[in-house]
């Protein structure tokens, strides 16, 4: 019989618990003044999440994937209390259900995988609180950070979160600055936190840290940034990056390019690291239609550095990283809005992927190819407004690899609480 959720319950959240509870006892006005119910807001987010994946390599461990989950997220945040510095607390809640599945099909990033198969739930409670002053917002506690450097992966049932302290600061109405400590993470098919540690590799960092500046100029049209992040004792890490838009008659020409550069930091647990990695993306949209071409090349002995499970804003990097040692890869996309056809909130995406000359310890001139196709709708209005539906097709290629075919279908709802 599966173990009950029992979600664990940090300061912060009984923090939240009790300024409710109060607010409710006390009277009217005096809740007002303080403001932490003035603007609180409670979303449940719903989300069901059906996974199929076939892998195609004769010698695959495993030859099927195939789970589906219902998830709920909840994320609830009060109002800043007046003031020159004002304070406010957030909650945030996971909880996945698990709907079908087997030990041998288990491992989909659905749910935990066990030497028994996935559990029938499992989720976690966490909360922050938020301080606002000065053109600054600090956060400390659980959290969904969304960097070039660290960034929440919710590609699944839950989303990934994690544990530390943030802050963004618009100092100027053209720069904004970004700090962070983070020390856990919380994986998006897990209910404990752990500590960090690099994609393809098992040895932790004590912390995670990162600065970041970005400046928008040419009437925000012009973003320049710089980046920079350091794993305590494994990795250290710059990125440069550019990007413009540029109207021309009824479209939209936009340029991305960036450049990251990762070498060991400390006492390099994980070794000597040499990567640099850089890439272009050059899109065009008009009129509901949006074509994308994008480049991406990798230098130096290693793959590419960063968190585990961390998605990073290379243009190539979709599914798939293309993120391997010595790696060219090139992309060729195009996105539909059918609200240009008189059908809003239905979009759709294609792209095609492919990568060669991987020079690793098992892919000597090694290539690879991904290939998908992506369709959302979201309802417009009537009662079941902001439901959403998504359909992916993905098919991925390799000669150093495992090769695979997935589907996805996930439907979701949030019910607004308050």
């Amino acid at each position: 019989m599966a173990k009950p959720f029992m979600p664990r319950r940090p300061q912060c959240v009984c923090t939240l618990a009790v300024t409710f509870s109060v607010g409710c006892l006390a009277p009217g006005g005096w809740v007002h003044a303080e403001g932490l119910l003035d603007d609180a807001t409670a979303t449940l987010n719903t989300r069901n999440a059906f996974y199929q994946g076939n892998f195609k390599n004769s010698d695959a461990s495993q030859n099927k994937r195939q789970e589906w989950a219902e998830g709920f997220i909840l994320q609830g945040s009060s109002g800043f209390t007046p003031g020159v510095v004002g304070v406010a607390v957030e909650v945030v809640g996971k909880w996945g259900v698990r709907l079908d599945s087997g030990p041998g099909t288990a491992g989909s990033g659905l749910l935990p995988k066990t030497a028994s198969g996935a559990p029938a739930e499992y989720g976690r409670l966490g909360g922050a609180v938020k301080f606002k002053g000065f053109h600054t917002l600090v956060k400390v506690g659980e959290q969904m950070p969304s960097t070039p450097v660290v960034r929440t992966n919710d590609a699944r049932l839950l989303p990934q979160t994690y544990v530390g302290t943030t802050a963004v600061s618009d100092p100027v109405k053209w720069a904004t600055l970004y700090g962070g400590h983070l020390d856990t993470f919380s994986n998006r098919d897990s209910t404990h936190q752990e500590k960090l540690h690099m994609h393809g590799s098992s040895i932790d960092g004590d912390y995670f840290e990162y600065l970041g500046s970005e400046f928008h100029l040419v009437d925000g049209r012009l973003q320049l940034a710089y980046w920079h992040a350091e794993l305590k004792d494994i990795y250290a890490q710059d990125l440069y990056r550019f990007t413009y838009d540029q109207p021309m008659g009824n479209g939209m020409l936009r340029l991305d390019w960036g450049w990251y550069v990762s070498t060991e930091q400390g006492a390099a647990k994980a070794g000597h690291l040499d990567n640099r990695a850089g890439y272009t993306g050059l899109s065009w949209r008009q009129s509901g239609h949006t074509f994308l071409l994008g480049y991406q090349r990798l230098f130096g002995k290693d793959d590419f550095v960063g968190l585990q499970d961390s998605p990073t804003v290379m243009t190539n990097h979709v599914n798939n990283l293309f993120g391997y040692a010595h790696e060219r890869s090139w992309q060729v996309r195009y996105d539909y809005d059918f609200a240009a056809s008189g059908v809003p909130g239905l979009v759709a995406s294609a792209k095609y992927i492919h990568g060669w000359d991987v020079q690793r310890s098992n892919a000597l001139n090694g290539h690879e190819w991904e290939r998908d196709f992506n369709m959302r709708y979201v309802v417009q209005s009537g009662r079941w407004r902001d439901l959403s539906v998504s359909v992916s097709l993905y098919s991925l290629r390799s000669t150093f690899q495992s090769s695979l075919d997935e589907t996805r279908l996930t439907v979701g709802y949030p019910i607004k609480l308050f």
